[in-house]
């Protein structure tokens, strides 16, 4: 689960982040074109390329979290 500042929360299941399951790639960016994220974006900003809509795209991160569903 990925948290921003604002509360809005993403999830991603194991499945499109392991590598025995997929070829996609679910970026944890700190930089972009080599200078820090601003403060609009980060501290971390979530990138998932594969996603055809951004509403997975994460920006000014606070909590990453692996959550066991049971």
């Amino acid at each position: 689960m990925v948290e921003p500042i604002d509360g809005y929360k993403v999830v991603f299941a194991l499945a499109e982040v392991d590598p025995a399951f997929a070829t996609r790639e679910i970026l944890v960016a700190d930089k972009r074109d080599g200078k820090p994220l601003d403060a609009k974006e980060g501290p971390l900003r979530i990138v998932a390329p594969g996603d055809k809509r951004a509403a997975r795209w994460v920006r000014q991160v606070t909590t990453l979290r692996i959550v066991v569903v049971k």
